[in-house]
């Protein structure tokens, strides 16, 4: 009977424990000015890869040795939308606020580089050299139009 007690007695302190007790806080998710950083980052990523791939196709590279690059490429064009995140509209950068005030024109833009950069490394998996010229003019094509809309030029030296 004893145990019993203490049995239930044990039961009911640890039931009011798990009650009382607070969940683990969330963490916390990057602060803006880290996605503003890494989507600057992705920028020059991407642009050099873009580089990369051009260089690599005019110089006869076999484009099975594309791939990679071109399939890294498509990744960030698929995700870099996401690092504009509206707690980034504040911090210092190159992002013009149309970014925000037109939503659907850059989701337009930013999905037809995704759609250019995803073709580019389906060619180079195919080892089709023509539409691997066609999708590199277009996602060439594509970054410059979305930065023709959405970036504010550098600014000028000295």
């Amino acid at each position: 009977m004893f145990a019993a007690r203490i049995l239930i007695a044990g039961g009911l302190l640890a039931t009011a424990f798990a009650v009382s007790a607070k969940p683990a806080a969330a963490p916390a998710g990057p602060a803006p000015k880290d996605l503003v950083q890494a989507r600057q980052a992705g920028m020059v990523m991407a642009a050099s890869t873009l580089n990369l791939l051009k260089g690599a196709s005019a110089n006869g590279t076999p484009l099975k040795n594309l791939a990679f690059p071109a399939g890294g490429l498509a990744k960030w064009a698929a995700s870099s939308p996401a690092l504009f995140a509206e707690s980034t509209r504040q911090v210092p950068s190159r992002a013009l606020p149309a970014i925000w005030t037109n939503k659907a024109d850059f989701a337009a833009k930013a999905k037809a580089f995704a759609d250019a950069a995803r073709a580019l490394a389906d060619a180079a998996r195919a080892e089709d050299k023509a539409a691997f010229d066609a999708a590199l003019a277009s996602t060439a094509a594509s970054c410059k139009g979305c930065h023709d809309s959405y970036q504010a030029p550098p600014p000028k030296a000295g």
